[in-house]
């Protein structure tokens, strides 16, 4: 991990966490037992998160709304302009194979070949 990931993982390290807790305590492990309990509470926080960051784009005056699917595949596609491998972008956004996200990626340049098109109406 590099030195700033460390230092986020750092400070919020819980001193007496228990080897299972999550790092960040979205879902709490006696609490969010049930995978219906975990999905309700990974999309309400989505949902919020997706809130403050439409409102920091809004700030911004970014052209189109940010999200955290939006974060997603800028990051993507900055590490794909940016020369890195599929297999390394792969593994950063945690897909199951290459195939997966390849599939990921080409379906960024169709959006992109549809928004041209549009401008050009």
């Amino acid at each position: 991990l590099q030195p700033e990931a460390l230092a986020i993982l750092d400070k919020y390290r819980q001193p007496n966490a228990h080897p299972q807790d999550y790092i960040f305590p979205v879902l709490k492990r006696t609490v969010h037992v049930t995978a219906q309990q975990q999905y309700g509470r990974v999309q309400r926080t989505n949902k919020r998160i997706n809130r403050y960051l439409k409102l920091i784009g809004e700030h911004l005056h970014l052209p189109i709304p940010l999200t955290t699917y939006v974060a997603r595949h800028s990051f993507a596609t900055v590490l794909k302009r940016s020369g890195v491998s599929t297999s390394i972008i792969s593994e950063s956004l945690g897909h199951s194979s290459e195939k997966i996200t390849q599939i990921y990626l080409d379906s960024f340049e169709n959006s992109q070949i549809d928004a041209a098109m549009q401008n050009l109406l």
